[in-house]
């Protein structure tokens, strides 16, 4: 099925653990084998690696764990144990997809800013690096929306 949304795709499903590698061995035992290396994003402070659900469009799962109590997945962690956090969408435009998100009244919890770690787990060589931005679109569904570096 073709998506009529040629602009904007599903990227990856967020989901926060207390133990990275914890999970990384559950998936594996069901069969999802195909990982990124793990990487740090300083700027959001989370430790995070990538697993290929096998499907030819690339949607991943994202696997994150806070770096230390400063983390903003801290709370999410301590409130719910864990679990689905984000789903994240791939857009050609970030800057253009925040104006749209504003003008329809959704809040933006967090501006776009850069996710190296994002490049270094795919191993993708960048002059600009992947902006990322996140979206509260209901009391419990945040959004990240995501342009890779190019």
């Amino acid at each position: 099925m073709v998506s009529k949304y040629k602009h904007m795709r599903l990227n990856h499903i967020g989901i926060i653990v207390q133990n990275i590698e914890e999970y990384k061995r559950l998936f594996n035992a069901v069969g999802l084998n195909e990982t990124t290396c793990t990487a740090t994003d300083p700027i959001q402070k989370v430790t995070g690696l990538f697993i290929d659900v096998g499907f030819e469009n690339n949607v991943h799962l994202e696997i994150l764990e806070p770096v230390d109590d400063t983390s903003p997945v801290v709370n999410f962690l301590k409130k719910k144990g864990g679990g689905l956090h984000h789903l994240c969408f791939e857009v050609d435009n970030i800057e253009e997809k925040i104006e749209e998100m504003k003008k329809k009244g959704f809040k933006i919890i967090s501006p776009p800013v850069e996710c190296a770690a994002y490049d270094e787990n795919f191993k993708r060589a960048c002059a600009n690096h992947t902006k990322i931005a996140f979206f509260m679109i209901s009391d419990r569904m945040l959004i990240e929306f995501i342009e890779k570096g190019k």
